[in-house]
């Protein structure tokens, strides 16, 4: 029996029917001597590879009157048969993939398995093959997601995690409370020094302020806009593909980072997207960034070990070198902040009891009363896995779509794979029904910001 950290518990917690806290996770397979990789060799491989991954057998059980924070046990050999499904698309093109994808975004995955889907979509061009993974945040991070294609697929990684256990024995509704006392009782010792912590992250930061160093971002410091709003269950998704080499360019060329040219490239789409809805906000919008705390000895432990940056991403500033410097300072201050404890907001969600139950539901009151969110996105870059392959066929391609939770109702999810940077774009139906055009509009700022810096 394995408790959940308190990040990977708000994924379970805070879930509803109207917020999925699943992502996507895709492949597109290409052929294999010409020839699409047959749906039951896939099949045959996902009953053979995906249980021998722990994360994959994990069920997850509430602990009884919300008395602290979930266990995973392990399902030993289950019927993967019941996570495999076949879609078949009827022209194969872009949008029609997107809208698959958007569809199973749409609905919860089912308690009472392991947290996880895979469907295999055949029709795609060019003999490829697309497997869409639906998996539960409370299993796995961004940078567990990468370790998961390495590990399914054929690549240069290879993990032996031993035999696949007999089913883990659920405990009882009174087990489950005798162990959530105790480990509450654990925690709660510890609480004096986490607050001792907190007070001294508090002074460093007023400390930085007064040596003139860059602000960190504030909460409810951005306008409210048509996709901060509490979702409602059907989701949109588009996928956007770019040369990597157009990305590494502008970093090269105005000597940044990757990151900081893809945060600078999509305030820029959200500020066209804005305008060309006659919604352009006078304020600049901020974003929560995933930065990942994962260590080189915690690789195969699955989970969350996430932490953000809150950063302004310069939607208030038309000429991408100059919102690009802007996006700098701000993740600057936001990097210089967190190295302060890099740990602590992570811990704080541990105390659900507290931080869970208590400081989001005042916050959600404070954004009410404010008619502000506390911030207004989600954006996230992730180095993808290197070249991967399956049953002698390669993947061509990776993409990741990440959840949009409470009313930060708009996502930004990138994974670099070779020679591609592909962005996942989420949002709400009824926010943003015309989604599609935001690809245009990264395509657009895109060209703008080369032409700005001289490419």
């Amino acid at each position: 029996m394995r408790q959940l950290s308190g990040v990977d518990a708000l994924h379970i917690l805070e879930e509803s029917p109207n917020q999925h806290m699943h992502t996507i996770k895709l492949a597109i397979v290409g052929p294999r001597d010409g020839s699409p990789v047959p749906v039951e060799e896939v099949k045959e491989w996902a009953r053979q590879r995906l249980p021998e991954i722990p994360a994959m057998r994990w069920k997850v059980l509430k602990i009884p009157m919300g008395l602290g924070r979930p266990v995973f046990i392990d399902a030993g050999a289950f019927d993967v048969d019941r996570h495999l499904f076949v879609e078949r698309l009827a022209n194969g093109d872009p949008v029609e993939f997107d809208e698959l994808v958007s569809r199973i975004a749409s609905t919860h995955l089912e308690r009472d398995r392991p947290l996880w889907e895979l469907t295999i979509v055949e029709g795609l061009p060019d003999g490829q093959l697309g497997l869409i993974f639906k998996i539960h945040h409370a299993i796995m991070d961004g940078q567990a997601s990468v370790r998961f294609f390495e590990l399914a697929f054929d690549s240069e990684t290879t993990v032996d995690f031993g035999p696949i256990p007999e089913p883990e024995r659920a405990p009882t509704k009174a087990g489950l409370v005798r162990f959530a006392l105790r480990s509450q009782a654990h925690l709660y010792g510890q609480l004096p020094h986490v607050l001792k912590r907190t007070v001294q992250s508090g002074r460093d930061n007023r400390a930085r302020k007064a040596a003139g160093m860059p602000a960190v971002v504030n909460p409810m410091s951005g306008p409210s806009t048509r996709f901060n709003r509490l979702p409602l269950a059907e989701r949109i998704y588009v996928d956007v593909s770019i040369p990597l080499s157009r990305i590494m360019a502008l970093k090269n060329a105005t000597a940044s980072t990757v990151n900081d040219v893809f945060v600078t490239l999509a305030g820029g789409a959200i500020r066209r997207y804005l305008e060309a809805h006659d919604e352009t906000p006078e304020k600049c919008l901020n974003i929560a960034h995933p930065v990942s705390l994962r260590q080189p000895d915690e690789i195969d432990d699955f989970g969350n070990r996430t932490s953000y940056w809150y950063v302004a991403i310069g939607t208030d500033i038309a000429d991408p070198i100059e919102r690009l410097a802007a996006v700098k300072d701000s993740i600057g201050a936001a990097r210089e902040w967190a190295k302060g404890d890099t740990e602590l907001f992570a811990v704080w969600q541990d105390y659900y009891l507290l931080f869970g139950k208590m400081t989001l539901k005042m916050l959600a009151v404070a954004e009410k009363l404010s008619k502000k969110p506390l911030f207004n996105a989600v954006v996230s870059n992730v180095r993808g896995p290197k070249q991967l392959s399956i049953a002698g066929a390669p993947v061509v391609a990776v993409r990741s779509m990440g959840p949009i939770t409470r009313v930060l109702g708009l996502n930004l999810t990138a994974w670099s794979y070779l020679d591609t940077f592909s962005i996942g774009i989420q949002s709400c139906r009824e926010f943003m029904p015309d989604l599609r055009v935001m690809a245009e509009h990264i395509e657009a700022e895109l060209e703008a910001f080369e032409k700005a810096a001289g490419l």
